[in-house]
C-alpha cells in the first residue's frame, strides 16, 4: 500500500513538473508585467564574455523566474503564505495595519557611485550628503528663489501603521536637512504627514508609494505658506472631488503579492477651468491634467499628468501674464501640478529620466525664464539615484 501510495506521489510531482515544462516551452513569453508595471526579462543573447564572467547565469535565472507559467498566481499564495506563517512582509514589502503596505528594502547608492541591494532599510551618510550638497549649489546659483520639498516614503509618512522601529526613517531626514545650508528654503512636509495619517486621514495610498490627491493637496498648501502665498491658497471647497477609479492596485501590491489587500480609491479634483489650460507633454498637447485611458490599465497612477514624460508644460489659456514655476521632480508632482497650475504656468522636468539629464538646474531655470524654481522629490530617490549629487 505504502509504496502505490509512494508511486502516486511521485507520478503526481512528475505529471505537474511535466506539465510546467511544457507550457514553459509552449507558452510566448511577455515582455511587460502589468500586475508588476515593470518589464520582464526575455530570453538574454548568449556571448562567451557573459558566459565566462557569469552574467549569462544569472541572466537565464532572471528569465526563468520572470517567465514562469502561473507566475502571478503563485506570486499571490507566496505572499499569502508569508503572511500566514506571520513574516508580516513579503519580498521586502511589510503588511501593516489596515491594509496599509509600505517597501522596506531599498537599493543603496554609495559615494563611490555603486549601488548595493541591502537586506534592510539603511542609506549611505556620505552619498545622502552629497545630495544636500548638489541643493546647496543649486540654491547658491540660482537669481530666483527655490525651494526643496523632499517627499516621504509611505514607510516614514506610514510609520505607526508598522511594528517596524522609524529609527533609520527618522535618522536619513535628519541626516538630509542636517546637511543643508541654513539659507536653503526646504520645506519639510514629513511631521504633518505623520500627524495627518496618525489621525486616520487618507494622505498616502494603502497599496502604492505616492501620496493621495488629498496628500498632494495639503503639500501644495505647505508650499504656498512657505512662498508667503498663504493668502491665495484654493481651500478644499474650490474643488468638486471626483473618484476616478476605486480599484487602483499600486506597486507596494504588486510587488509584495498580498492579493487579498482591498484596492485604493483614486480621486480627480475639479476646480471647473480644467478646459482654460494647455497641457503639452514632449511636444505632445494632452486632453488637461487628467488621462483617463489609464483608469482601464493596472497603472492608474498614470492617469495624472498622462504618466512618465521628459518635460511637461502646462499653460493657461489667457492674455494675463503668469510668473513661471521651473519644476524639477519625480512622479509626486504629477498629482500636484494641477493645483500649482491655478497659480503658475508650469515647467515640469523629469529629474528622474534615463533619456535627459536636467540637473543643470541654473541653466533650464535661464532657458524656461522661470520666476521660482521647486525641487520635488522623494527622499527614496535621493538614496537610491545620484541625480541630487550632480545639480548645479
Amino acid at each position: 500500500m505504502r509504496s502505490k501510495l509512494n508511486l502516486a506521489t511521485v507520478s503526481l510531482f512528475l505529471a505537474v513538473l511535466l506539465g510546467f515544462s511544457v507550457a514553459f516551452v509552449l507558452l510566448p513569453d511577455n515582455s511587460f508585467s502589468e500586475q508588476e508595471n515593470r518589464g520582464l526579462r526575455t530570453f538574454p543573447a548568449f556571448s562567451l564574455e557573459k558566459l565566462a564572467d557569469g552574467r549569462f547565469g544569472e541572466e537565464i535565472n532572471e528569465y526563468f523566474a520572470d517567465q514562469f507559467p502561473l507566475r502571478d498566481a503563485l506570486v499571490g499564495i507566496k505572499g499569502s503564505v508569508e503572511i500566514g506563517l506571520g513574516k508580516g512582509e513579503n519580498d521586502g514589502i511589510l503588511l501593516g495595519e489596515n491594509g496599509q503596505l509600505a517597501k522596506r528594502l531599498f537599493d543603496v547608492r554609495r559615494e563611490d557611485g555603486s549601488v548595493t541591494s541591502v537586506e534592510l532599510d539603511a542609506f549611505d551618510p556620505a552619498h545622502i550628503r552629497n545630495g544636500a550638497a548638489g541643493i546647496n549649489r543649486v540654491s547658491a546659483s540660482l537669481s530666483v528663489p527655490f525651494t526643496a520639498l523632499l517627499t516621504g516614503r509611505t514607510l516614514d509618512v506610514a510609520e505607526s501603521a508598522f511594528a517596524y522601529p522609524s529609527e533609520t526613517s527618522d535618522a536619513l531626514f535628519e541626516a538630509f536637512y542636517n546637511a543643508l545650508d541654513p539659507s536653503v528654503d526646504a520645506v519639510d512636509t514629513l511631521p504633518m504627514f505623520r500627524e495627518r495619517y496618525e489621525s486616520g486621514e487618507y494622505v498616502y495610498y494603502k497599496t502604492d508609494h505616492h501620496w493621495t490627491t488629498l496628500g498632494a493637496y495639503y503639500a501644495y498648501v505647505e508650499l504656498m505658506r512657505s512662498w508667503g502665498m498663504e493668502d491665495q491658497v484654493l481651500p478644499m471647497e474650490a474643488f468638486k472631488r471626483e473618484t476616478a477609479s476605486d480599484s487602483f492596485y499600486g506597486t507596494a501590491w504588486s510587488a509584495g503579492g498580498m492579493k487579498f489587500v482591498a484596492p485604493d480609491t483614486m480621486e480627480f479634483w475639479m476646480r471647473g477651468n480644467e478646459d482654460d489650460f494647455t497641457v503639452t507633454a514632449d511636444g505632445k498637447v494632452l486632453d488637461g491634467f487628467y488621462s483617463t485611458k489609464y483608469l482601464a490599465l493596472k497603472d492608474k497612477y498614470s492617469a495624472f499628468l498622462d504618466g512618465t514624460h521628459d518635460v511637461v508644460t502646462v499653460e493657461k489659456r489667457a492674455e494675463e501674464s503668469r510668473p513661471t514655476l521651473l519644476l524639477l521632480k519625480d512622479s509626486f508632482a504629477n498629482a500636484m501640478a494641477p493645483f500649482l497650475a491655478q497659480h503658475f504656468d508650469l515647467v515640469l522636468l523629469n529629474l528622474s529620466s534615463v533619456r535627459s539629464d536636467f540637473t543643470d538646474v541654473t541653466r533650464y531655470a535661464e532657458e524656461y525664464n522661470a520666476d521660482r524654481v521647486l525641487l520635488l522629490y522623494t527622499i527614496e530617490n535621493a538614496v537610491t539615484a545620484d541625480k541630487l549629487t550632480r545639480l548645479r
